[in-house]
C-alpha cells in the first residue's frame, strides 16, 4: 500500500523544481529584461500610479468636471480601480503575461492588485476574471487574467469562480476600435451564472483598461445574475 505523499513533500517539490528551472532558465524582468528576477526593483521605481484629484467611481484622476469619460454612466453599484498608468514598464509586463503564461510574473499582478483593494475598503465573497474569448483560449492555450485571479485569491483566501462568466458569443478584436464601436462590439456578449454568484459581492479582474466597454458589459451580466455590488480591478489602465 503506497504511503500518501504529504503536504510539505509536495511543497518541497515545487520548491526545488522551481530553484533548479531558475538555475538554468534565470528569469528576467517582464519590463527591462534585467536577468534574475521577475520583476526588477528599477522598474517597480518607474510605475506611474494615479494621482490627483480623482473619480469617486473609478480612482482615476479627472481631466475636468466630476466624473471621468469612462465610468459617468455605469451603474453605481459598480465600482472600479486601476493599479497603475498603461506606460512603460508597466505595459512590457501586461503584453508579455499576454502572450506567455508566467505564474511568477501573474503572482506580482496579483500582489499589486492586492495592494490596491486593500486601500479600497470594499469587501467582496469571491473573484471572477473577465473571461477570453474561445478562439484565443485555443490559441493561447490560456487566459493571462485566469493567472492573476488565481494567485489574488488565494492569497485573500477568497473563492475564485473562472467559469462563471462566460462568453455567449465570438466578437471581433476591440483593436482599432473607437470608444462607441468597442462597446457596440461586446454589447450582450457576457453571461454570468446566478446559481453560482446570486447575493455575493464579487471582485471581477481584467488586466487592462481601456475604454471600459468589457467591464462595464461584464459587470451588467453579474448584476443580471443577482450580483450585489461589482468591484472591478485592473492592473493596468490606458
Amino acid at each position: 500500500m503506497k504511503r500518501p505523499i504529504s503536504q510539505w513533500s509536495r511543497s518541497g517539490f515545487k520548491y526545488w523544481l522551481k530553484l533548479t528551472i531558475d538555475l538554468i532558465f534565470p528569469p528576467n524582468c517582464a519590463g527591462c529584461g534585467v536577468a534574475g528576477t521577475v520583476w526588477c526593483e528599477e522598474c517597480n521605481d518607474r510605475i506611474i500610479a494615479p494621482k490627483g484629484r480623482s473619480c469617486p467611481a473609478c480612482g482615476f484622476p479627472l481631466e475636468r468636471g466630476v466624473s471621468c469619460s469612462i465610468c459617468e454612466d455605469w451603474p453605481n453599484r459598480v465600482h472600479v480601480r486601476s493599479f497603475a498608468c498603461y506606460r512603460k514598464p508597466l505595459s512590457s509586463a501586461i503584453l508579455r503575461l499576454k502572450y506567455r503564461p508566467d505564474q511568477a510574473l501573474a503572482n506580482e499582478m496579483a500582489s499589486w492588485l492586492i495592494s490596491a483593494y486593500q486601500r479600497t475598503g470594499w469587501i467582496a465573497d469571491c473573484v471572477v476574471p473577465v473571461p477570453l474569448a474561445d478562439v484565443r483560449l485555443r490559441q493561447r492555450g490560456y487566459n493571462q487574467v485566469t493567472l492573476i485571479t488565481t494567485s489574488f485569491a488565494k492569497e485573500l483566501k477568497l473563492p475564485s469562480f473562472p467559469n462563471a462568466l462566460k462568453r455567449v458569443r465570438e466578437t471581433q478584436s476591440q483593436v482599432g476600435l473607437d470608444r462607441q464601436e468597442r462597446h457596440q462590439n461586446v454589447e450582450g456578449v457576457f453571461r454570468a451564472d446566478s446559481r453560482i454568484l446570486q447575493d455575493h459581492s464579487v471582485i471581477l479582474i481584467d488586466d487592462l483598461l481601456t475604454s471600459g466597454a468589457t467591464l462595464k458589459n461584464c459587470a451588467i451580466a453579474l448584476l443580471n445574475a443577482g450580483v450585489v455590488q461589482v468591484f472591478c480591478l485592473t492592473v493596468g489602465r490606458a
